[in-house]
């Protein structure tokens, strides 16, 4: 008889403790303490790459194998580039920081322009709260001192797709103006040949 009412239980608190699993909150956040921001020549000196440019994507992994999240997850963000100071040359940009301003991670807005001072962390470029990274607004100052960059490249697919698309219908215009000449010089030599005969 005891045995009937011991699955019950059993079953009861093991639902129990699932959804308490899922009821955990994520774990605790730290402020972020940063030491006063290094003048624009020593942010540029010690980042890997600096750039101006527009956030178009976010991507935060999703973690199967836990139910909690913290705020020093990696977010990866991918940039538009429109003027770049130091660093790979490149009209994409990928930047890795926190999720979370509590772990010192940047806040990015997609859409937002940004002037963005990232360190290499040898898998990727890390941006940090502590960072002189800005609003591109509110980078009056830093554009000032970092002066004129370079304009990183159109990818080579962009233009190169139109053109390959203008050579394409010329030389199939080609082809059938040669067709053309070829089926009318046929005919005319038929008509010629059936005339005399």
């Amino acid at each position: 008889m005891k045995h009937r009412f011991q699955w019950p239980v059993i079953a009861v608190l093991t639902l129990m403790l699932l959804a308490a699993g899922f009821a955990i909150p994520p774990k605790p956040a730290y402020a972020c303490s940063c030491a006063m921001p290094e003048s624009v020549a020593e942010e540029l000196n010690r980042s890997d790459a600096v750039f101006d440019g527009t956030v178009v994507a976010a991507h935060r992994p999703k973690k199967w194998y836990s139910l909690t999240q913290s705020s020093a997850d990696p977010v990866t963000w991918t940039f538009e580039a429109h003027e770049i100071w130091k660093g790979k040359v490149a009209s994409t940009i990928k930047v890795t920081s926190a999720q979370s301003s509590a772990s010192c991670g940047y806040e990015f807005k997609e859409g937002a322009r940004y002037i963005v001072y990232a360190r290499s962390t040898g898998d990727s470029l890390d941006v940090s709260l502590c960072s002189r990274t800005v609003l591109q607004t509110a980078a009056a100052s830093d554009l000032a001192e970092l002066g004129s960059g370079s304009i990183p490249p159109k990818p080579a697919g962009d233009g190169g797709t139109a053109s390959n698309v203008n050579q394409l219908v010329t030389v199939l215009g080609l082809l059938l103006a040669i067709a053309v000449a070829v089926y009318a010089g046929i005919r005319i030599k038929r008509h010629q040949n059936h005339k005399s005969g």
